[in-house]
């Protein structure tokens, strides 16, 4: 009798996750799910938890997070805007309990705010009030700044976007004065175009403004002699046409690209706006091509509330899928794995549940930068980190799992048995349940629960 034998399959490199592409067809390294594990370092980890970092402020649902670090002094603190009975409030933390820093001073409820540092203050706009607070004197409403809906501190001048009377228009401050505004020394981007200014963000030496379905930049700086009217007749360009972003918090700048929650054709992506090594700055197409699936999950009424963070390695945006109201996942791009293979671009992609995050920032109050959050919890009052000493989010065990793509042997060549081999670090207090499925079966069937704290 002849004896036939199968050629080893070895998956020589890792490479996230693809739920757009039928699982059969799925290119080498190609996971189906890969959902609270990191897929890096031709390994697969899976993620850390989380705890929390304070006792309840009040059950109450969260506004916005921040982080402030006043290098000057060196002092940092985490920012929050929290509602409350009937009025929201603005609270600082060192690290642990939150203590309310707005005085007498009162925010409307259920007004989401973003933060931005400029001039060793940090500010707050939620296109109804803005604050200032330096670690010591808060201030609200402070005459002659913008209402606007966000802003950035970009080539010393405060950038302050859509006001509710002027949704298209981009205020800038007097130079190296973030508090003092000149009544016209603003431009109108694009006005009358139906959609109003969505986000600001910084690549390189360009600001970039962000509207539905075009994006737009401001270069040309040239210290006191910048204004009003160079910035209207020669610094304002249109970057792309026929796109734009539409979650002003899923905006992120990373080394060379802007990364941004974009929505066309039904499928809400993340593109990138790419700086070449030509020096221009030019579409980057889209990057979450390969996770289309997770992508069209996410709820259109509800795009809004995507935020996101970058840790200097990891790009996390916080999504809400399906039927759900406040964000229920995590997305999660390993940029130290972007890579070509065979021309194209592999972006590398896992996800994370059981961090339900309404906010996203990032701080080094433990001495290096690690990653906050604001729960949705509509009643917890709590920000958690991301802790490395824990395999437990909001209290829950995390459970990983990571789906490899089907193996299709030779049809020509049948064999009896096969093996699988695994190599995993020891003294895990874990088991890893390995499953199989034959002929794409619709369920997968336990072979074996291996106990991860003996040996490989």
């Amino acid at each position: 009798m002849q004896a036939f034998r199968t050629k080893p399959i070895i998956e020589s490199e890792f490479l996230g996750y693809d739920d757009l592409h039928p699982t059969q067809l799925l290119a080498p390294g190609k996971f189906q799910v890969a959902d609270n594990c990191l897929i890096s370092d031709n390994k697969i980890s899976k993620v850390t938890g989380s705890s929390a970092i304070n006792t309840q402020i009040a059950a109450q649902p969260f506004n916005g997070l921040g982080s402030f670090q006043k290098f000057s002094s060196g002092d940092k603190w985490l920012i929050a805007n929290l509602n409350g009975a009937s009025t929201a409030s603005i609270y600082s933390s060192t690290g642990g309990n939150f203590t309310a820093i707005n005085a007498a001073n009162t925010f409307t409820n259920s007004t989401k705010m973003y933060f931005t540092v400029a001039n060793n203050s940090i500010f707050g706009f939620n296109q109804t009030e803005v604050f200032d607070w330096d670690g010591t004197t808060f201030t609200k409403n402070r005459a002659g700044i913008p209402l606007g809906n966000f802003a950035e501190w970009f080539h010393n001048y405060l950038f302050v976007a859509a006001t509710t009377a002027n949704p298209n228009r981009l205020y800038f401050s007097n130079l190296g004065a973030p508090t003092t505004f000149t009544g016209a020394d603003f431009v109108d981007v694009n006005p009358g175009d139906s959609y109003s200014i969505t986000g600001l963000g910084m690549l390189q030496d360009e600001l970039f403004v962000f509207k539905r379905n075009t994006i737009w930049s401001i270069t040309g700086w040239s210290g006191t002699t910048f204004g009003a009217t160079t910035i209207a007749t020669q610094n304002t360009n249109v970057r792309l046409f026929g796109y734009g972003c539409v979650a002003p918090g899923s905006i992120m700048s990373v080394g060379n690209d802007i990364y941004f929650l974009s929505f066309l054709s039904g499928t809400p992506q993340i593109r990138s706006l790419k700086k070449t090594q030509f020096a221009q700055t030019l579409g980057g197409g889209i990057i979450s091509y390969d996770i289309t699936g997770t992508m069209s999950d996410i709820n259109k009424t509800y795009m809004t509330n995507t935020v996101g963070v970058f840790d200097g390695r990891y790009c996390y945006w916080a999504i809400t899928t399906g039927s759900a109201t406040t964000n229920n996942k995590i997305i999660v791009l390993d940029t130290w794995g972007i890579r070509k293979v065979k021309g194209i671009t592999i972006y590398p992609w896992t996800t994370m549940t059981g961090k339900n995050a309404s906010f996203l920032t990032k701080n080094s109050l433990s001495g290096s930068d690690i990653v906050y959050y604001a729960t949705t919890s509509l009643t917890s009052g709590l920000v958690y980190k991301f802790d490395s000493s824990l395999y437990t989010d909001e209290g829950v065990n995390i459970t990983m799992t990571a789906t490899p793509r089907t193996f299709m042997l030779d049809p020509s060549r049948k064999s009896k048995w096969k093996y699988l081999y695994i190599k995993f670090d020891t003294g895990v207090s874990a088991t890893l349940n390995v499953k199989a499925r034959a002929d794409l079966a619709a369920d997968y069937t336990l072979q074996k629960a291996v106990s991860l704290a003996g040996s490989s």
